[in-house]
């Protein structure tokens, strides 16, 4: 006696009954009108107004001191030359947190040739920052100051940046994964 497979068909059967219905569902009507609105959730805490804001100068002059050396003889050596610039936002909390960017525009404001200090030339010449509250200092081989071409034209101002940071940056010891706790603190994940 030959036996008979029921199951191919049935399979079948449902296949084409599932594809008529989802056929059949169309969107034929109107969106309906939208559901009353769910209670307000409390207000979060104030953010930082400060946070992620950039703090900058504008092209500043910037005049040069001798740092000298006075010898045993009477005589003075010049040793270098520096430069104190006022910055009165920059804090303590934001020379911990905050990049400190300080640039040069070697040219003038209508042909700026700009540098990032510090600055290290092929030729010898380097000018130095140093970030304190406060007050950035700037150490220079040459007297690279604020001058004034032939015409009166400005040259060699200074600007600085100081970009404060907003989110603290993980450790970068090795974290133990097969210590749970050790993984859920380093990730921040809450039980």
């Amino acid at each position: 006696m030959k036996r008979r497979n029921l199951i191919s068909p049935l399979v079948l059967l449902s296949g084409l009954l599932f594809v008529m219905f989802m056929i059949s569902c169309g969107k034929d009507g109107a969106t309906g009108p939208a559901g009353p609105a769910g209670p307000a959730g409390p207000a979060g805490p104030a953010g930082d107004t400060t946070a992620g804001t950039v703090i900058y100068s504008g092209w500043l002059d910037v005049s040069y001191k001798p740092d000298t050396l006075h010898n045993s003889d009477g005589s003075i050596d010049t040793v270098g030359f520096y430069a104190i610039i006022d910055v009165p936002k920059l804090t303590q909390a934001l020379l911990s947190t905050a990049d400190v960017k300080v640039y040069i525009n070697t040219k003038y404001a209508s042909d700026p040739v700009i540098y990032p200090l510090p600055y290290n030339a092929s030729s010898g010449l380097y000018i130095n920052v140093t970030a304190y509250t406060q007050k950035i200092q700037l150490y220079s081989n040459a007297n690279v100051g604020t001058a004034l071409a032939n015409d009166g034209t400005k040259y060699q101002q200074y600007r600085y940046m100081i970009i404060p940071g907003n989110t603290a940056a993980r450790s970068a010891a090795p974290v133990n994964w097969s210590d749970y706790t050790k993984v859920k603190a380093y990730l921040g994940l809450k039980d």
